[in-house]
């Protein structure tokens, strides 16, 4: 694993510095190479987007520890009377705000990213309390709770992947990373423990699980995506992935 890189050389992640040479592109625009033909990313993405949504209400509800930034969104969520889902979109407006004043574009898919994450969370959650699942036993939360980190992680990955916009929480730990070298992976690390602090601060929702995705999240952005960006890569091009495999 190494967590030196940035993520331009390791997944061809077309973010461009808005205050570095030629006039910067946006994340979806054409001329980048090495990018997912549109007939493979943007269901990437979509898919991605669900899966976000739904790990991230599948957490919240069995209450055994939510991501840093989501232990903070419950916090605002709580102190504010709004549901998460409001309030994810509204931090994810300032959180794009915030990277482009550092010099990085958001694109296409970081609008479809923050609303639809938002709608498919309130919507995860309305289904959960209708299952009961915040009161279930600890055991069968716990389980809901690993079931959620899954899906979650993978649904990070698939957005990234995609590279067609990432989510805004996404989008400034993307530009940590190209503007200090470091790879995604320990960028998100970095951003997570300033989330973390001001959620315990805001005496948000934490816990055991919260450090297990401290650490799940930034492993899952510099070992799984790099693998399903490969995987990806070869089914845009009409390579079968076992064909591909076998002629290296």
């Amino acid at each position: 694993m190494d967590f030196g890189q940035s993520p331009k050389s390791h997944y061809g992640v077309a973010v461009h510095l808005a205050d570095t040479g030629p006039p910067p592109h946006h994340a979806d625009s054409p001329g980048v190479s090495d990018r997912l033909r549109p007939r493979v990313a943007w269901p990437t993405l979509i898919v991605g987007i669900v899966l976000v949504g739904v790990g991230l209400g599948f957490m919240i509800d069995a209450d055994f520890g939510v991501a840093p930034v989501d232990a903070f969104f419950t916090a605002l969520s709580r102190t504010s009377g709004l549901s998460v889902g409001v309030v994810l979109a509204l931090m994810s407006v300032l959180m794009v705000l915030l990277a482009w004043a550092l010099g990085v574009r958001p694109a296409l898919g970081t609008l479809i990213s923050f609303l639809g994450i938002a709608v498919v969370v309130d919507l995860t959650r309305a289904a959960g309390l209708v299952w009961g699942a915040p009161e279930w036993p600890l055991t069968l939360r716990v389980l809901w709770w690993i079931t959620g980190l899954v899906v979650f992680c993978a649904g990070v990955a698939s957005i990234f992947a995609a590279d067609r916009g990432v989510s805004p929480y996404d989008l400034l730990t993307q530009t940590v990373s190209l503007r200090t070298g470091v790879s995604l992976g320990v960028a998100r690390l970095m951003v997570d423990a300033v989330v973390l602090i001001g959620a315990i601060a805001l005496g948000g929702s934490w816990g055991v699980g919260t450090v297990v995705i401290l650490l799940a999240v930034p492993a899952t952005l510099n070992v799984v995506l790099p693998k399903l960006s490969t995987r990806l890569h070869r089914i845009s091009e009409g390579s079968p992935p076992a064909a591909t495999a076998n002629a290296e």
